[in-house]
């Protein structure tokens, strides 16, 4: 990872993890506008086609040339859908096989690179997506105090908040992030099989240290294309993270498909019997 990519946690909705994904953003050649010169000094008076930059805005085209794919290959698929698909295939090794490190070349994790680097190929065939409507989205703003007034001016439409509008974690995102756990939390995801035909899923759990994790129900069988399933990660805090964040992951498994989300939690009352 380098050094200038963003990093975690989200400052403003610590409860939805971030960044999301990582792509390529180093020493990156492309195209260059022969209007400016290749460096920002008065005297250079070099233009080229294309040049070798880093940077997010290296990183962000390799990002949305792969949803632009993924939208010809599945034109149905809604950009909920497409992000779930970038984020559940994303690879958290590199090329030697060995854990993603930082700038530092210690290992890296979800604040580093979200749910990990692109891998194109997998994306067109997730298995299962974590889709997102309109209506998710505008609970999610309720659920921040937005007020029907703002969100209209946010979206254009007209939305009433409603008396016990979904947590913000349990927006149904591609990951899981609790910032203030206190004890226990239930969340709640929704799933959509997106495979040819009938399949069924088993839920492999890698718990964060200091808390423990169960899904509910554990196995999930879809009989057709399109079903949706939704499940309960419980999370109970065994010990206190002290401030800090710890970090896990759920794996939907079958013979064909690895459907992982990230798990980042932080601690900060410990559950008692």
């Amino acid at each position: 990872m380098a050094d200038f990519s963003s990093q975690g946690p989200n400052p403003i909705s610590p409860d939805i993890l971030k960044p999301d994904i990582t792509a390529p953003g180093v020493n990156i050649l492309a195209a260059f506008s022969e209007a400016a010169p290749i460096t920002d000094l008065t005297s250079d008076q070099r233009h080229v086609p294309f040049n070798i930059i880093s940077g997010t805005s290296m990183a962000t085209p390799h990002v949305a040339g792969v949803a632009a794919l993924l939208k010809q290959l599945q034109p149905h698929w809604s950009p909920g859908s497409i992000k779930s698909a970038l984020m559940t295939t994303a690879k958290i090794t590199d090329n030697t096989k060995s854990g993603i490190k930082d700038s530092s070349l210690q290992t890296a994790g979800p604040f580093n690179y979200g749910a990990g680097h692109v891998n194109p190929n997998g994306a067109a065939d997730p298995g299962l997506v974590y889709d997102l409507s309109t209506r998710d989205y505008n609970s999610f703003l309720c659920s921040l105090n937005y007020n029907s007034t703002q969100i209209k001016a946010i979206t254009g439409k007209v939305f009433s908040c409603r008396a016990g509008e979904p947590k913000i974690y349990d927006l149904n995102y591609p990951s899981i992030s609790v910032s203030d756990l206190k004890g226990s939390v239930t969340v709640k995801r929704t799933v959509t099989n997106v495979g040819n035909g009938p399949a069924t899923y088993t839920a492999k759990v890698q718990s964060p240290d200091g808390i423990s994790v169960s899904v509910q129900p554990r196995v999930l069988q879809f009989s057709r294309s399109g079903e949706k399933k939704s499940f309960n990660v419980a999370l109970r805090a065994v010990n206190s993270s002290a401030g800090e964040y710890v970090f896990g992951s759920i794996t939907w498994v079958n013979r064909e498909h690895l459907v992982a989300s990230p798990i980042a939690v932080n601690a900060t009352s410990v559950m008692t019997s």
